[in-house]
C-alpha cells in the first residue's frame, strides 16, 4: 500500500529528492553532512529494514574508512603533520579529515539514491517526464528499474553456481574468470530484458502522438504544502551556501555555530526527516502494525 511519503504526488517526491541531493552535493559543513547522513540512514532503514543494516556494514562503512585513509596517503596538504611517510611526504590531519568528509558526502548520495529508487518508481518517472520526452522518460525508468533487478539477478546467478557446485575457487585467476563470466551473463540478460521492455512499450503505443494515459495521482492540498516546503528549503539552501561552507586546506575552518546556523540546521533536519515522520504518522493513522 502506498501510504506516507510513498503516497505523495510524484512532483512533491521529486522536488524533495532534488533538495536532498543538493544538500549532499553542495554543503561541506560537517554539521549538515552529519544531519544528511543520519536522516538518510534512518529513512533507508525505515524502507529496507535489516537489508539496509547489511548494506551499511558491508559497503558504506568500509567505503568511508577506505576513502578516508586513501586521501590521507595520497594528498599531503595541510599544516598539522601526524607522521612522515617512507617516501618523505607528510601524512596530515587536514587531508585525513577532508577524506572522511568527502567519503561521508558520497555515502550520503548513495543513501538517498537508495531511497530514491524505492520511492520514485518507473511508473512515476514515466508520469513526470513522459509528456516532455517519452524516450528520455523510458530510458530513465528502465535504468532505475534495472538497478535492483540486476542486483537480484546477480544473486540468482551466484545461487545457481553454488547449486551446481561451481562456486569453488582454486586461485585468483579462476575467481577472476568466473567473475567475468558472471558479468557477461548479466550483460546479456540486461540487453535481452531491455529489448523485451522496449518492444512491449512500443506495442502498447507508448510515445505516439495523441496517446492517452491513466494515472491515479491527485495533487491535493497536502501535496501543495509539501512541494512548497521542499521548494522553500531548496531556495534557502542555495541562498545560505556561503554560511554552510567549510574549508580543509591548508587549515580546517568551520563556520561558527551561531543562531543563524542553528536555525538553518534545524529547518534542514526537519525537512530531511519529513519522509520518516510522514510514514510514522500515516502508519499510526491507519493502524498498520
Amino acid at each position: 500500500m502506498n501510504i506516507g511519503f510513498k503516497g505523495l504526488h510524484p512532483i512533491a517526491s521529486f522536488v524533495f529528492f532534488i533538495f536532498s541531493f543538493s544538500v549532499c552535493l553542495i554543503s561541506s559543513n560537517p554539521y549538515l553532512i552529519a544531519v544528511c547522513f543520519i536522516t538518510g540512514a534512518l529513512y533507508c532503514f525505515k524502507l529496507q529494514g535489516e537489508k539496509f543494516i547489511s548494506y551499511l556494514i558491508k559497503f558504506i562503512l568500509p567505503f568511508i574508512i577506505l576513502i578516508t585513509f586513501f586521501n590521507g596517503f595520497v594528498n599531503h596538504y595541510g599544516v598539522t603533520i601526524l607522521f612522515v611517510l617512507k617516501d618523505g611526504n607528510n601524512f596530515t590531519l587536514e587531508a585525513l579529515i577532508y577524506g572522511f568528509v568527502s567519503a561521508v558526502k558520497i555515502s550520503n548520495m548513495l543513501l538517498w539514491l537508495e531511497c530514491f529508487n524505492e520511492i520514485i518508481t518507473s511508473e512515476k518517472i514515466i508520469y513526470l517526464f513522459g509528456r516532455l520526452s517519452p524516450r528520455i522518460a523510458l530510458i530513465l525508468s528502465m535504468v532505475l528499474r534495472f538497478i535492483p533487478l540486476i542486483r537480484k539477478q546477480s544473486e540468482e546467478i551466484i545461487k545457481a553456481e553454488k547449486g551446481i557446485g561451481n562456486s569453488n575457487y582454486t586461485n585468483v585467476f579462476d575467481k577472476l574468470k568466473k567473475a567475468l563470466r558472471r558479468i557477461s551473463i548479466l550483460i546479456s540478460w540486461t540487453l535481452e530484458k531491455g529489448i523485451d521492455t522496449s518492444d512491449s512499450m512500443r506495442a502498447r503505443g507508448y510515445g505516439l502522438r495523441g496517446r492517452t494515459s491513466y494515472n491515479s495521482y491527485i495533487f491535493s492540498v497536502k501535496e501543495l504544502i509539501s512541494t512548497s516546503v521542499f521548494t522553500f528549503s531548496f531556495v534557502l539552501l542555495i541562498i545560505s551556501v556561503e554560511k554552510l561552507e567549510a574549508f580543509y586546506n591548508p587549515v580546517i575552518i568551520i563556520p561558527e555555530f551561531d543562531l543563524m546556523l542553528f536555525v538553518l540546521l534545524f529547518i534542514f533536519t526537519l525537512v530531511l526527516s519529513a519522509p520518516v515522520f510522514l510514514d510514522i504518522w500515516e502508519e499510526k493513522r491507519w493502524k498498520i502494525s
